[in-house]
């Protein structure tokens, strides 16, 4: 198997992919791929058997709608909430204690709609997890697996440090895995290796998937794939 982890930005020059293949006694994880243009990454995707995507695949139900056709004529806490945040939102707050960025009321709209036109590009109908594109969040999976998960975003000293850290970790935890020192190198080449493992997870049937009652919404809306455990090698 192949995974694909991608670090999604909706500009090529901070888009950064990891590929990682699995084998027998060992997991080896390639260079990062930097700088990622569409025709990059539709050829990395073509290689990969199943991608993990840091990037909302959707909006919620609720801001579409509103957006579409405005009926609300109140305005409040609750009203704020269901239009900002998508029901996998919401469970990974719950779950992580992190709240991931409003798709509709954020710059992580960009990225977004970038990511819309790769799963359009790659006929991706269930934003939910196809079997090989799930939407992945790193610092959700970071926290999962016990390990840092804040403070290690910038190009400052002690967030590289912060990098470092978490890759000397991961390689203690995953001893099978063979990792270059240059994912520690800024944050997006770091989420682009945690995403690929996450698509891991994913595949192994090792993630949250949604409930029977929340399986209509996250086709929609796309939905974050939660580990509930490491990666296994077999």
């Amino acid at each position: 198997m192949i995974t694909l982890g991608i670090d999604l930005s909706s500009s090529k020059d901070l888009t950064v992919a990891c590929a990682i293949h699995w084998g027998k006694g060992q997991a080896v994880v390639r260079s990062p791929v930097l700088r990622c243009d569409d025709a990059e990454l539709d050829n990395l995707i073509s290689k990969a058997d199943v991608i993990g995507i840091d990037a909302p695949f959707g909006w919620p139900k609720a801001f579409t709608e509103a957006v579409a056709d405005w009926t609300g004529t109140t305005w409040g806490r609750d009203e704020r909430i269901r239009l900002q945040y998508r029901a996998t939102d919401l469970l990974v707050q719950k779950e992580t204690g992190i709240w991931p960025l409003s798709v509709s009321t954020d710059r992580i709209a960009l990225p977004a709609m970038r990511a819309m036109a790769l799963l359009q590009r790659h006929k991706v109908k269930n934003l939910s997890g196809d079997g090989r594109f799930y939407e992945v969040y790193p610092a959700a999976s970071l926290k999962r697996w016990g390990l840092p998960c804040r403070k290690y975003k910038n190009i400052d000293e002690p967030c590289g440090i912060a990098r470092v850290d978490i890759l000397k970790k991961l390689r203690l935890m995953l001893p099978w895995l063979e990792v270059p020192r240059e994912y520690s190198a800024t944050s997006d080449a770091l989420d682009s290796l945690i995403a690929s493992l996450t698509a891991r997870t994913a595949a192994q049937g090792l993630s949250v998937p949604p409930k029977p009652l929340e399986t209509s919404v996250a086709r929609r809306e796309g939905w974050i794939h939660l580990p509930t455990a490491l990666p296994q090698l077999q």
